[in-house]
């Protein structure tokens, strides 16, 4: 099935808390309510907020969670919040796209070069990619791992995430399942709960005795988890 980010689904979008969405996007909660919801009477919001209120808490949806993964590079990377605003916004009109960095368009060689472009005029600097094709690279930006770390369906759009690739392969974060929480690819089981029963059973090989997973995966989960909290 298509996801079309343009038309928010509940049950297969994936819902996102303030504390979720700044452990997994690696920003702290008081940045990443500011984003969401804006300051009242100081600041904008930075994303169109496609949920709202969830159960009272302000929440997300994946494709949000997409778009704050970028405004995080940015803001990690000294760019300040009014030039990420008018950055995300003139990248929208200029690429014709409501979500622009939820989508491969941000990717393709024509996205690259335009966001540069834009980008440059807001006075952050740029390096080439490549010398002898002179494509466009953002460093703290369009990250080669922006791109490999996410699943995209045929039209483009963003529709999975490994967030931490590097220390968990086999961690994904997929809207239609457990409504975005962490989990492993194969078994859609949660990395929470993996990570809970290691400390409540004191083991990794139990554990993935119980749940039938190979214990490489369940360390894996640990390992996830320990992450975000470490980034919360």
């Amino acid at each position: 099935m298509t996801f079309d980010p343009r038309k928010p689904d509940l049950l297969g979008g994936g819902i996102f808390t303030v504390p979720e969405t700044a452990e997994l996007v690696e920003a702290p909660q008081a940045d990443v309510r500011i984003w969401v919801n804006g300051k009242k009477g100081r600041q904008q919001p930075v994303i169109e907020n496609q949920l709202g209120l969830v159960n009272g808490k302000v929440a997300v949806n994946f494709t949000n969670l997409m778009e704050l993964r970028f405004v995080a590079k940015f803001a990690n990377g000294g760019v300040r919040l009014n030039e990420i605003r008018s950055i995300l916004q003139e990248v929208k009109v200029t690429l014709a796209h409501p979500h622009p960095f939820a989508n491969n368009i941000v990717f393709h060689t024509d996205g690259r070069k335009i966001v540069a472009a834009i980008t440059r005029r807001h006075g952050i600097e740029l390096i080439y990619e490549d010398l002898k094709t002179k494509n466009f690279e953002m460093p703290i930006i369009v990250m080669p791992s922006l791109k490999e770390d996410v699943v995209f369906d045929p039209a483009g759009n963003m529709v999975a995430w490994y967030p931490r690739k590097e220390i968990a392969p086999n961690v994904i974060v997929h809207p239609r399942f457990s409504f975005g929480r962490p989990i492993l690819q194969e078994s859609h089981i949660p990395t929470e709960r993996l990570a809970h029963a290691v400390k409540v059973e004191g083991s990794v090989s139990v554990v993935a005795d119980q749940f039938e997973v190979p214990e490489k995966q369940v360390s894996e989960a640990v390992r996830f988890e320990a992450d975000l909290r470490q980034a919360a």
